[in-house]
């Protein structure tokens, strides 16, 4: 998979000069000739303390970045720039067959027979009995038996797992192979061995139909050679968010993969383009884009829909009501306006192709999930249904325009006049986000709503944020925190911007808060120059420094720190107290002088 390449050394950019950096608070004068970055300085008597100790090691090693508002753009630039711009770009798999199979039975003659045919075509077969049911003829035959197995992998590196009696071992260890390997699985047991929710290209179960175990034996020795297989999604490390709460883990993309693809390794999430089969749950499920689905590309299915939604309205005086499915047949469908659209993954059904498919004029869509999917999928797809229900009612539309299905059946179709005329231009949109936002435009456009204001469901990824201004102190943690960019600093005073195109509501400003001030609000604002302009959450006026004026904090986070050491030994008496509302030179000043340090000096 293509990541985003990891920023470069920074230990050779200039440190950024202390606090608000404004040229009028960056008075040098000689107590902080070491913030220039210095190798060497002047100690301050004969004393170097443990805060200044601290603050020149962070300054040289660690250059704090200036906030400025066309930084977030920048990085959102960096992270496209790792994006593919089309599939030629992206080489594919080469996945190499040998013919080794493993094959699982708990019926010892069956397991010869297979085998035995298999052998002969070429293949070289391991047998493994398992105790999950009778074992007729073990007595002649002497294949390993397990207690159960675990399987694991894809097709042609497959790796595999036994408990026999309670131990766990890995299969390469009991054959004295460490480089024990399988191109091909044949599992004939009542419920597979595979590890994940789905069984990927190579794991064949034949015990969901027995009559077709023939069709099994004729197909495995054609799997040897050199195979291709496409990259089926990106993944783009500079937007995950997996481990950047101290508070919780994003394991969204882990949780709904079925196939055991995507795990979390050095606290950084891992994709196998190999495991991976392109049922796109991943896409759908993170909240901050950071998997992009490859094959097929959000362009073709864009334009798939479009052509056939416009199809829909030839010969036709009412508009088309849309049938979505991963299945070829849709089944009964004897309503002559039902339009069927199918989608080689019922996870590629997102937000924006359902918009799409309303921009390109359709009249109603229903979209069935089967009970083939995993639960996790048809979740993840209905969430989408729901999000653009949520999308049709804030206009004043129908929300069941939009409908989803989780046994797969077809819901009746009733004529519904338009939502809108059909337009392609919307369609056309670098990203998903943009894709999505250009869809919602184009339909409030033409619905004539009044609010532009569309509230949506929880967990969205589309919103603002709102900032208790009593609880907050400004300490901009939330801004540090966020990994798109959308919270933002001041600079020069103390300030926090947001810019909504850019929120994915994470979370992360919220759980990063320490005075718990922030409240995510989903919505999809309908407003292209409020989407986009930085709008201003909480300014106050810089607390300046009781002894020399200088500006070092705010008004909030000095009575946060005196009730935070109210009681402290090192805060005892007044003069002690009055630190706290000095700069960090004054107050080592004032400390240095004190006779109190005697107290804590040795």
């Amino acid at each position: 998979m293509k990541q985003q390449n990891e920023p470069a050394d920074r230990t050779s950019e200039k440190p950024a000069a202390i606090d608000f950096h404004a040229p009028e608070f960056n008075v040098v004068d000689d107590l902080n000739d070491w913030a220039a970055g210095c190798q060497s300085y002047e100690p301050l008597g004969d004393v170097i303390t443990a805060d200044m100790r601290h603050q020149m090691e962070r300054r040289c090693n660690r250059p704090v970045e200036v906030p400025d508002e066309d930084a977030a753009a920048r990085r959102e630039n960096d992270v496209k720039s790792a994006l593919p711009g089309s599939q030629d770009e992206t080489p594919p798999l080469t996945v190499v067959s040998h013919g080794r199979t493993l094959i699982i039975d708990t019926d010892a003659r069956r397991a010869e027979e297979c085998a035995a045919r298999l052998d002969s075509q070429g293949l070289q077969c391991t047998a493994v009995l398992t105790k999950a049911g009778t074992m007729p003829g073990q007595g002649y035959w002497g294949p390993l038996r397990a207690d159960s197995l675990s399987v694991s992998g894809a097709f042609g590196g497959f790796s595999a797992t036994a408990v026999v009696n309670g131990v766990r071992k890995p299969l390469a260890i009991m054959f004295a192979d460490k480089d024990l390997s399988f191109d091909l699985v044949l599992d004939l047991q009542p419920e597979p061995s595979y590890a994940g929710e789905l069984l990927p290209m190579g794991y064949y179960a034949s015990w969901r139909d027995p009559s077709g175990l023939e069709g099994v034996l004729g197909e495995l020795p054609q799997m040897r050679g050199r195979f291709v297989k496409p990259q089926f999604t990106a993944f783009l490390a500079g937007r995950c968010i997996h481990d950047r709460s101290r508070k919780r883990k994003c394991r969204c993309c882990i949780d709904v993969c079925p196939f055991g693809a995507i795990e979390s390794l050095d606290r950084k999430i891992n994709v196998n383009p190999y495991v991976c089969q392109g049922c796109g749950a991943c896409a759908l499920a993170c909240p901050t884009n950071a998997v992009v689905l490859l094959e097929p590309s959000r362009r073709d299915l864009l334009e798939a829909v479009h052509r056939i939604v416009q199809a829909g309205w030839e010969d036709r005086d009412q508009p088309p009501a849309l049938f979505i499915s991963d299945r070829e047949d849709p089944g009964e469908a004897a309503d002559d306006r039902l339009i069927h659209f199918t989608a080689a993954q019922i996870g590629h059904v997102s937000l924006e192709l359902l918009l799409a498919a309303l921009v390109s004029g359709a009249g109603t869509i229903s979209v069935a999930c089967g009970s083939q999917n995993p639960a996790g999928i048809c979740k993840a797809v209905e969430r989408q249904v729901q999000m653009a229900g949520a999308v049709l009612q804030g206009l004043g539309m129908q929300a069941d325009v939009v409908r989803f299905s989780g046994d797969g059946n077809i819901e009746s179709a009733r004529p519904v006049l338009p939502v809108c005329p059909p337009s392609r231009d919307a369609l056309v949109a670098a990203d998903k986000r943009t894709g999505v936002r250009l869809a919602v435009q184009y339909l409030y456009e033409q619905s004539g709503a009044k609010q532009p204001v569309l509230p949506m469901p929880e967990g969205s990824p589309f919103g603002t944020v709102a900032v208790d201004p009593v609880r907050c102190t400004l300490c901009m943690a939330c801004a540090v925190a966020c990994p798109a960019g959308a919270l933002m600093a001041g600079g020069d005073t103390p300030r926090l911007t947001f810019v909504e195109s850019r929120c994915h509501q994470c979370g992360l400003c919220r759980d990063s808060c320490p005075e718990q001030a922030m409240r995510l609000e989903p919505r999809i604002l309908c407003d292209p120059a409020a989407v986009e302009n930085p709008v201003v959450l909480r300014e106050v006026e810089p607390f300046r420094c009781v002894v020399c004026g200088a500006p070092f904090a705010t008004q909030a986070i000095v009575n946060r720190m005196q009730e935070k050491l109210t009681g402290h030994w090192m805060y005892a008496n007044e003069r002690q107290r009055k630190r706290l509302q000095m700069c960090h030179i004054c107050r080592t000043r004032d400390a240095l002088k004190s006779e109190d340090r005697k107290t804590w000096m040795p």
